[in-house]
């Protein structure tokens, strides 16, 4: 990569980390980074998907191209999950792409990974809208606390449940009707839930009370649950939601409360990897002296979710992970946070963007080798 470029890489990156821009809010973050792309020649459609944050720019050089997912939204504690350096890894390896080696390259800009406000789950949104297009795969990135090719996750469905009491004074509970009871009662009930269902289809019930009421002397005439749904399949999670809303339900007639329950995210999907894609980018990070986890080779249960894996299901998807932290650190903390400064990951940022451009020049170029990626592709699908 040219030294301009890696300048310019860090200069995004910096930006980026510094608006910390939460989901379905990243304006400046987005502007940025199709400004930068279209300083470089690529074409540039924005807002798209319907998505004001959302973008697509495109370097088009003929023949096969490959398409690379940027995400830069934040944190409430800021960039404690990195998108500022996957946005980065994007812009990099997109421009050297098409500037260096004259190959045509789509960058799509997703916004809200982390599944806050309207455009929550965008790729999904997007793979559902049928607008990943007009390339042959697609390439993923994240930073994480080891090198690492290829993704595994869980199917991923967050709700809302909104109970609606009548208000009276703690003295005369029975001029009203508690709204957070039943909210206690769901708590409760989704726990038990969960441990009636096989572990091998991977249950996840994550739960919060967000609302629960004003005054202690008040009896509550609303409260507001949050709840994050996980499988290991998007079928099994689909039966899970259908037995959490109907459990809600019939917590919420039994209280005499009104009951609004609304999806906050698009469902997301569980992980399709393609391990042809995923070897050769083993091979580019091997070629320059790291020896990353490959996830085909290992036997690894998913932990997280992510809607990248709703383009996985429509196009060849591979997936990079870079080392910015020790396997101590989880991502979303202080800690993850000031691992992601621009600075202090630029080493390993410039080695994920020549990895990932020496992979997709192989497989671009090897006719062979990408319709060994379409074909898994297509088996998969089965």
């Amino acid at each position: 990569m040219r030294e301009e470029i890696k300048s310019e890489v860090i200069e995004v990156s910096r930006k980026i980390y510094n608006y910390a821009e939460l989901g379905s809010q990243e304006y400046r973050s987005s502007k940025l980074l199709a400004e930068h792309l279209s300083k470089h020649g690529f074409t540039v459609e924005m807002p798209y998907g319907g998505m004001e944050t959302a973008f697509r720019a495109t370097c088009d050089r003929g023949g096969h191209a490959v398409g690379l997912l940027a995400e830069y939204d934040a944190l409430p504690n800021g960039h404690s999950c990195g998108h500022n350096l996957i946005a980065a890894w994007a812009f990099g390896t997109a421009v050297t792409l098409c500037e260096d080696f004259g190959m045509s390259v789509t960058v799509f800009g997703t916004p809200s990974e982390e599944g806050i406000g309207p455009y929550a789950g965008s790729k999904a949104i997007l793979a559902e809208k049928g607008l990943i297009r007009g390339i042959d795969f697609v390439i993923g990135m994240h930073p994480d606390d080891r090198w690492a090719v290829g993704s595994v996750s869980l199917a991923d469905l967050t709700i809302e449940a909104e109970f609606i009491g009548k208000a009276s004074h703690l003295l005369g509970p029975d001029f009203g009707i508690n709204a957070l009871a039943p909210a206690v009662e769901t708590y409760i009930a989704l726990n038990n839930l969960r441990s009636s269902i096989s572990d091998l289809k991977r249950p996840v019930i994550g739960m919060i009370i967000k609302e629960g009421g004003k005054a202690s002397n008040v009896i509550p005439d609303r409260s507001l649950m949050e709840i994050d749904l996980r499988s290991s399949k998007r079928s099994y999670l689909e039966d899970l939601a259908t037995r959490a809303k109907e459990t809600i339900e019939s917590i919420a007639r039994m209280h005499g409360c009104d009951l609004r329950i609304k999806d906050l995210t698009p469902v997301y999907d569980e992980y399709i990897s393609n391990e042809a894609i995923d070897n050769t980018l083993e091979e580019g990070l091997r070629s320059i002296g790291i020896n990353p986890v490959n996830i085909h080779r290992i036997s690894e249960p998913a932990m997280g979710s992510t809607d990248e894996a709703n383009i996985s299901h429509v196009i060849p998807t591979g997936h990079i992970d870079v080392k910015i932290v020790q396997p101590s650190i989880p991502a979303h903390t202080e800690e993850f946070r000031l691992a992601a400064d621009p600075e202090r990951a630029a080493d390993a940022l410039f080695r994920a963007i020549d990895a990932t451009v020496a992979a997709t020049r192989k497989i671009l170029m090897d006719r062979d080798l990408l319709k060994r990626v379409k074909n898994e592709f297509k088996e998969a699908l089965r």
